[in-house]
C-alpha cells in the first residue's frame, strides 16, 4: 500500500470522536475597544463586541480566561493605549494563553505598519490574533500576505478618512457663529483660565437627537470673594508688569484659585498660558489648529483665526505688553542662565536622587555658605503636595554615597568570590546576547510529545486534517528555532582571578581621583538610586554590581561587557 493510500485509510477510520486530551487547547483573552459614541450607536459597543467574541469562542471551543476593554483611538500614540499595553503584558506573562480574540482587526490596531508588526511579533511568540468578523489569513502564504496588507491598510485608510472629515468639520465649526449670542462655537476641550464652556441646544438631528453646541463665556464662579475671570485678568495684568512665572504661580496658590488640572498651580502652567497663541484667545480671537498631534507647533499660516469669537479678557495692547515683558526678562536672564549651563557639580542630580515623600527629584541649591540638595517641589510649587522643605548637605550626602561604594568593594575582598560573581554576570550577558535558552532541551522534548499526540489523533480518526497539518508545520518551525539555540557553539568569556582583581583596583583608583566628571561617571554607573526620607532624616542608596564601566580588552579576553544586573542596597 502506498503512503497516500495509507494516510487516506487512517484518516477515514471511524474510531470515535476526537480525543480532547491529544488536541492542544486554545486559551484566549477577549479584547474590545471603542473610540466614539457613534460607534456605540452603530452596534460596536463594548458589551456587543464582547457578546460576539464569547459566541465565537463557544463555537470554536476556545476558553476565554480574561477580558480587557478600552475607550480610546487605535491610532493613538502607544503610551496613551494604557489598557492595550496592560492586555499585551498579561498575555505575554501567562504562557497558557495563545490567542487574542477581537471583534475585528480595527479594534486591535488601525496603524498598518505597527499593527502588522505587532501581529507578526505575537505570532512568532505563539500568540494568534483572531478576528470574529474578518476573514482569516495565514501571513506565511502568498495569499495571506496580500490579505494581511489589505486588511490593515483598509483599517488605516478608514481612520485617516474619518480624521480628514473630522478636521474639516472642526475648522468649519470654529468659524460658525451662534445666531443668538453671536459668539463662535468651540470644538471641545478645557476652556482657558477665566472662561467657562456653556452648552446650547441648536435643533435636532434627523433621528431626533439634539444638536449640542458650546461657546465660551467669562467664568463668573466666585472664588475667595471674586469671580474667576477677574482673578485671571489680574494675573495677566501682573504678567504685563513683568511678574515672573513663580510669582504668578504663588499668587494663584495663595489665593486658593483652583488649578487647571492638578491640585496646585505650577510655573509650567503659566508658561503655557503666556504663549502667543493663547494670549490671542484672551483677546477674544479664536486660534485653532496650532499644534500637531505630537504637540509641536504648526507654522502660523496653517492656523485658523477668527476674530471676536468669544468675550475678550484683555486688549491687544495688553497682550503685546505681556510678550514684551517676557522678552525683556529673557534677555536679562540670558547671560546668567548660560553661565550656569556648565556641567553640574551636584553628582546626584539629574533624577538619581529622589524625595521618598513625594517622588520628585532632589535638585541642587546653594546659599552664601553651603551647597544642598532640595526637593524640586519647593521650586515648582513651594512644597505643595510634599511638605516642609529639607535641605540635605551636598558634601555629606555624596561622601556617604562613596563610603557605601567603598564598603561594597571591600566586601568583595575575596579574590575568588569576586571573580565568581563577575564571571556569573559575564555568562548571563553572553547567553542573553546569543539567545541562549536553558530550557531549550526540555522544550524540544515537549514538541516531540505534541508531534506524537497529533499522529496518534490521526490514527484515532481525527477529522480536522487541515488543523493537524498547520499545527505540525508550526511545531516544525518552533523545533528548528530551538535546535539552532541548542546547537549554539562557543563559551561565555570568563576572567581569571588576576584580571578580575585588576578591574577592582581600577575602580578603586578612579574613586580616589578628585575629578568631578570621573566621579559623576562612577556614580551613574554604580548607583541605581538614592532616596531621602524627610520624616526619618535618613537617606538610602541602591548600588549596582558589577558596574557598567567594566571594559575588558577584546584582544585579551574577547569581549566588552557593560552590565547593571546585580543590585545591593545600603543606608547612608
Amino acid at each position: 500500500m502506498s503512503a497516500t493510500s495509507l494516510l487516506e485509510a487512517l484518516c477515514s477510520r471511524d474510531s470515535g470522536a476526537n480525543d480532547p486530551l491529544t488536541r492542544p487547547s486554545v486559551k484566549a483573552v477577549a479584547w474590545a475597544r471603542v473610540s466614539t459614541d457613534m460607534q456605540e450607536e452603530r452596534g460596536l459597543s463594548m458589551p456587543e463586541q464582547l457578546r460576539e467574541i464569547h459566541q465565537y469562542a463557544v463555537k470554536n471551543d476556545i476558553e476565554i480566561v480574561a477580558e480587557f476593554q478600552e475607550a480610546a483611538s487605535a491610532f493613538q500614540r502607544d503610551e496613551k493605549r494604557v489598557e492595550f499595553k496592560r492586555m499585551l503584558s498579561f498575555v505575554r506573562a501567562d504562557k497558557r494563553i495563545n490567542a487574542i480574540l477581537v471583534h475585528d482587526f480595527s479594534r486591535f490596531s488601525r496603524d498598518s505598519v505597527k499593527g502588522k508588526s505587532l501581529f507578526r511579533q505575537l505570532k512568532d511568540e505563539g500568540i494568534q490574533v483572531l478576528s470574529v468578523n474578518d476573514p482569516g489569513f495565514d501571513p506565511d502564504t502568498a495569499s495571506g500576505v496580500w490579505m494581511e496588507a489589505v486588511t490593515f491598510a483598509k483599517n488605516e485608510a478608514y481612520s485617516r478618512e474619518i480624521a480628514f472629515h473630522t478636521r474639516k468639520g472642526c475648522r468649519a465649526n470654529v468659524q460658525q457663529r451662534d445666531p443668538e449670542t453671536g459668539w463662535c462655537y468651540k470644538n471641545g476641550g478645557q476652556p482657558l483660565f477665566g472662561y467657562k464652556s456653556v452648552q446650547l441646544i441648536r435643533g435636532e438631528e434627523h433621528k431626533g437627537k439634539p444638536i449640542i453646541k458650546s461657546i465660551w463665556v467669562l467664568d463668573d464662579t466666585i472664588v475667595n470673594g471674586r469671580p474667576v475671570h477677574e482673578w485671571a485678568k489680574e494675573c495677566l495684568k501682573m504678567a504685563a508688569e513683568g511678574a515672573s512665572l513663580d510669582k504668578l504661580r504663588d499668587f494663584c496658590n495663595n489665593n486658593g484659585i483652583p488649578a487647571r488640572r492638578k491640585n496646585y498651580w505650577g510655573s509650567t502652567t503659566w508658561n503655557a498660558i503666556l504663549q502667543p497663541a493663547v494670549l490671542m484667545k484672551y483677546c477674544g480671537i479664536e486660534v485653532w489648529n496650532v499644534h500637531r498631534k505630537n504637540g509641536s507647533q504648526r507654522p502660523p499660516e496653517e492656523w485658523t483665526i477668527v476674530e471676536n469669537a468669544h468675550p475678550a479678557l484683555i486688549t491687544e495692547e495688553e497682550a503685546k505688553a505681556i510678550i514684551a515683558a517676557r522678552q525683556t526678562k529673557k534677555e536679562q536672564n540670558f547671560d546668567s542662565h548660560n553661565r550656569h549651563r556648565q556641567t553640574s557639580h551636584y553628582l546626584l542630580s539629574g533624577g538619581l536622587f529622589k524625595c521618598a515623600r513625594c517622588g520628585e527629584n532632589m535638585i541642587g541649591y546653594h546659599n552664601m555658605t553651603n551647597h544642598y540638595y532640595l526637593c524640586s517641589s519647593q521650586t515648582k510649587h513651594r512644597g505643595l503636595g510634599c511638605g516642609a522643605g529639607l535641605h540635605v548637605r551636598q558634601d555629606e550626602t555624596e561622601a556617604e554615597v562613596f563610603i557605601g561604594l567603598h564598603r561594597m568593594l571591600r566586601e568583595c575582598s575575596d579574590p575568588r568570590g569576586f571573580t565568581r560573581l563577575v564571571n556569573e554576570e559575564l555568562r548571563n550577558i553572553w547567553e542573553q546576547a546569543n539567545g541562549y535558552d536553558p530550557q531549550s532541551a526540555q522544550k524540544l522534548v515537549e514538541i516531540e510529545r505534541r508531534f506524537e499526540n497529533i499522529r496518534q489523533a490521526i490514527v484515532n480518526g481525527l477529522d480536522d486534517i487541515t488543523w493537524a497539518n498547520a499545527e505540525m508545520q508550526r511545531l516544525r518551525a518552533e523545533r528548528e528555532a530551538l535546535e539552532k539555540v541548542t546547537a549554539l557553539t562557543g563559551k561565555a568569556p570568563q576572567l581569571d582571578v588576576k584580571a578580575a582583581m585588576a578591574y577592582r583596583e581600577q575602580i578603586e583608583h578612579l574613586l580616589a581621583q578628585d575629578d568631578p566628571a570621573t566621579k559623576r561617571a562612577i556614580i551613574r554607573d554604580c548607583v541605581s538610586e538614592v532616596r531621602v526620607y524627610p520624616e526619618l532624616l535618613e537617606a538610602e542608596a541602591d548600588y549596582k554590581f558589577p558596574m557598567p564601566i567594566i571594559k575588558i580588552d577584546p584582544g585579551a579576553y574577547g569581549t566588552e561587557v557593560y552590565s547593571d544586573r546585580r543590585n545591593s542596597g545600603g543606608r547612608i
